[in-house]
């Protein structure tokens, strides 16, 4: 320990008033009580002689040249001109070679009223032992117990709740031993106070009174012979960490209980885990999971979606996530488990904390119930297709009829037969579409901009028939992530419809912009004959169409599609005015090799 700056911060902090001078009488220290209690600023002492703080200075001067402790009383100068009479000290500091001859001044009023003095034994004529301290109505005031003694144990002074703690009365004092005191209150602290006699200048420590059913703070600090101690009564502490701690083991028996997996981790390495997250792992016991890499039980893509769920909750995108893994366990079978993850503090440190809950047995409940929701649609959508490929195949057989009949070639007739035939073809292709929607497509990287612009030239040629003017816009946006032979049979569908829906020199916009949260915005707005409120709701329903010969099958293969790529099909529309239509996809964002707590 620095000794000096000790020292120093002692001198600025005791309230006894101090200055250091030189033997010409220059001021070389001052401390703030002697600046406060005499009005002036230390900058203001530290530029004149001590001798101009009072007029009779020859008898002070004279006790410098002694070189021995002396007291004396003398009149200060206040800073507002008024005198002060005080008891001084004047110490002579010991000085090494050719150092120059510094003195210690301490000061106490003589106003017994204003100052504590203490007691030493039974009172005599002789003057009273003093010591500078507090103002002793600073004393009295403070809810903390202060008591002084000397070491022989008497009691020179206690303020009010020093008496009230010990049951004793101000007149007692003079007569008071310490030492009796701690063997009537049967405090257990005798032996570090023995200890700090042998020669310790000051002990602190926690101990619970069991006659006034109070938890105290004690410190003592030794100045020579007479010892300050100071009861700082913490109960209200000591029961807030009781209940604190009780908390704690409630809720660590909640969560060692909970049939719910509970982790924690920083985002690299699993820090806690309970008892039931051990079994449903299948680990031995919680050294097999807990301190190893999230690897070990997120594999391969799954540790990718983990990672971007911890960037989402980082960059404030998400308070929580909610997600379905497929985890694999220590013995090398896999679960699915749903994931809740948000960020917590964990022994004061930022870390995440993860509730798993097994989902495989909802999973196969749910496997059954699919499969019995596609029996049923299958048996729907089968019924329809039946409807909708027999009403054009009785056109074909009539005409067919009428050719047998009439023994003759008519080509107006064949044209009708071969348009029916393509809405039988059109149905089917759409219907095979729907069933199997092409997932084993591997996605890739897609940049959006070029994927439009060669939809435009693919639908060309339906656009110039009907004299449609098409115009594009676009804003530089991150690429997608994606199958593009599945994106682009989506949106020329829906290019496809807005086509169908203008009349003859009808306007269509196609824009591609950024949207919010990270992801890329494509709208196709037409000035068609728009669709109505009520029939927006159903959009996507198996053979229901706005259109006359619409089957409904295209705009649900475009659901079917973007559900698939966790995109959105928003549906704007307004009678005789237009309708705008906006596929909403997630941009394609690397995610860092490890992504660190900030």
């Amino acid at each position: 320990m620095n000794v000096v700056p000790l020292f120093q911060r002692c001198f600025n902090a005791t309230v006894t008033w101090q200055s250091v001078i030189n033997d010409q009488g220059d001021i070389i220290h001052v401390n703030d009580a002697f600046c406060e209690n005499l009005g002036y600023k230390r900058e203001e002492l530290l530029m004149v002689s001590f001798y101009s703080l009072f007029e009779k200075d020859a008898h002070l001067k004279l006790l410098f040249y002694n070189h021995h402790t002396m007291k004396t009383n003398i009149e200060l100068r206040h800073s507002s001109g008024k005198k002060k009479e005080v008891k001084a000290i004047i110490s002579p500091l010991t000085k090494e070679k050719d150092e120059q001859e510094l003195y210690l001044l301490q000061f106490e009023p003589i106003n017994e009223s204003d100052s504590l003095h203490f007691y030493k034994g039974q009172e005599s004529t002789e003057e009273k032992e003093w010591n500078p301290t507090l103002p002793k109505i600073v004393l009295e005031n403070l809810k903390d117990a202060v008591m002084t003694i000397h070491v022989d144990g008497k009691v020179l002074y206690m303020n009010k709740e020093a008496c009230k703690m010990l049951g004793k009365q101000s007149s007692e004092i003079p007569y008071l031993n310490f030492w009796n005191i701690l063997k009537e209150q049967e405090i257990e602290i005798t032996n570090k106070i023995n200890e700090f006699l042998a020669g310790e200048e000051r002990f602190e420590t926690e101990h619970y009174i069991t006659k006034l059913d109070c938890w105290f703070d004690v410190r003592a600090y030794r100045t020579e012979e007479k010892i300050t101690l100071f009861f700082l009564n913490i109960s209200k502490r000591k029961k807030a960490e009781q209940f604190l701690r009780d908390s704690e083991l409630h809720y660590r028996s909640l969560v060692e209980h909970i049939p719910e997996t509970i982790t924690v981790h920083d985002g690299h390495k699993f820090i806690y885990m309970n008892p039931a997250g051990i079994k449903l792992f299948k680990a031995n016991d919680k050294n097999e999971i807990v301190g190893h890499s999230l690897s070990k039980l997120f594999i391969g893509q799954e540790y990718r979606r983990a990672k971007e769920n911890i960037r989402l909750l980082l960059t404030d995108k998400k308070k929580m996530t909610n997600t379905i893994f497929r985890l694999r366990c220590i013995n090398g079978e896999y679960r699915e488990v749903e994931a809740s993850t948000t960020i917590i503090l964990y022994h004061g440190k930022p870390a995440y904390r993860t509730i798993f809950k097994d989902v495989s047995e909802r999973k196969r409940v749910d496997n059954i119930l699919r499969k019995s929701d596609k029996l049923s649609a299958v048996a729907q959508m089968a019924a329809g297709v039946a409807h909708e490929i027999r009403n054009p195949l009785t056109s074909v057989k009539g005409f067919l009829q009428l050719f047998q009949k009439e023994q003759m070639y008519n080509e107006q007739f064949l044209r009708l037969i071969m348009e029916e035939l393509e809405r039988v073809e059109s149905i089917i292709f759409e219907y095979l579409t729907l069933a199997k929607p092409n997932y084993e497509t591997p996605f890739k990287r897609i940049n959006v901009q070029k994927l439009l612009e060669k939809i435009m030239k693919l639908t060309e040629t339906q656009s110039i028939i009907k004299n449609v003017f098409f115009e594009f816009e676009y804003e530089e946006v991150p690429p997608i992530y994606g199958s593009e032979k599945q994106l682009k049979q989506a949106i020329m569908n829906l290019i496809r419809n807005s086509i169908e829906a203008v009349e003859l020199n009808g306007k269509i916009k196609l824009k591609l912009k950024n949207h919010p949260d990270e992801q890329v915005c494509i709208q196709i707005e037409d000035n068609g004959c728009g669709i109505s409120k009520e029939r927006i709701d159903r959009l996507g329903e198996p053979f229901y169409s706005t259109k006359e010969k619409g089957t409904g099958l295209g705009l649900m293969v475009c659901y079917k599609i973007l559900e698939h790529h966790n995109g959105i099909l928003n549906v704007h529309s307004e009678i005789d005015v237009g309708t705008r239509v906006e596929v909403i996809l997630p941009a394609f964002i690397p995610i860092p090799e490890e992504v660190l707590l900030t």
